[in-house]
Parts: C-alpha cells; structure tokens; sequence
C-alpha cells in the first residue's frame, strides 16, 4: 500500500473517531400518535435503550412480543426503552409500529442509521454516549433477562 495511501486512510479514522455525530438521531421524530417525541440522543434516565424495527423484517415481526416484554422489564430497572420503526414508507411502519403501542416512534426518512441489520438495539447513556450496539437477538432463550444480559444491562 502507498504511502499517500495510509496516510488518507489514517486520516479518515482519526477523523471518524474524533466526530461529534451521535449515535442517534437529534432531530425529534414523530410517534404513532402524532406527538413530536423528545430526540433519541437524550436520555431521560441513566440509560436508555433504542431498539429499530422495520415492517419488512420476518425477525421483528416474531419477536414483537419479546422486545415488549423486555421493555416492561427494563423499565422496572429504572431504564427507558424507546421503539423506532423505520426503513420503510409511513403507509407501511404505521401498522406494524401499532404492536408497540402509540408512543412508537417513525423513522421514514431513516434517521436513525442503521448498522448491520435489524433488529438493532442500541444502549446510551443520559449524554448520549453510546455504550453497547447490538444487532438480531442473542443464540438462546428470547427472555427479558436474557436480552438484557446480551445488552450489559440488568
């Protein structure tokens, strides 16, 4: 490799460690209910936890009711768990954004960038700080505690 070329690629890195870009989104998107919700990079408790689903994903679709049951067990842990649906036209996340309730939150214009697939679940802290990504479920028993284990949350 070149020399030239090292050192673009060196710069690149550093320059791509060194950005200020959240990991979520700053702009408030809009829930299912038509309230502009608070942005994805603020944290109203010590932790939050952003899971992104889309309404084409078969994964999703089935584990609708196990990221439901993980949000009741997060939040009795005193940690927020928001919902996005996203990657997809607001005609088609409406309805299947409907399973997580009206508080869900839609990302037509894909907002929220989205790294490796979905589901993508993605633990910050109340500055905004991203502390774990994870992408698809864990190998074993969906469980809320397991999936709270894979998330290094209680």
């Amino acid at each position: 490799m070149s020399r030239s070329l090292l050192a673009v690629l060196s710069l690149a890195v550093s320059l791509s460690a060194c950005s200020s870009r959240p990991e979520l989104t700053e702009a408030p998107l809009t829930t299912l209910a038509g309230t502009q919700a608070t942005p994805l990079s603020a944290c109203p408790t010590a932790k939050c936890v952003t899971v992104v689903v889309t309404p084409w994903c078969g994964v999703c679709h089935a584990s609708a009711p196990n990221i439901l049951e993980l949000q009741k067990h997060l939040a009795a842990a005193g940690i927020t768990t928001r919902i996005v649906a996203g990657q997809a036209t607001a005609d088609k996340l409406k309805p299947f954004a409907g399973v997580f309730g009206p508080d869900t939150q839609l990302d037509p214009e894909n907002a929220v960038p989205v790294k490796a697939g979905v589901p993508m679940f993605v633990v910050t802290d109340d500055q905004g700080k991203l502390l774990k990504r994870v992408n698809g479920f864990p190998s074993g028993p969906l469980t809320p505690e397991n999936l709270a284990a894979a998330l290094d949350l209680p």
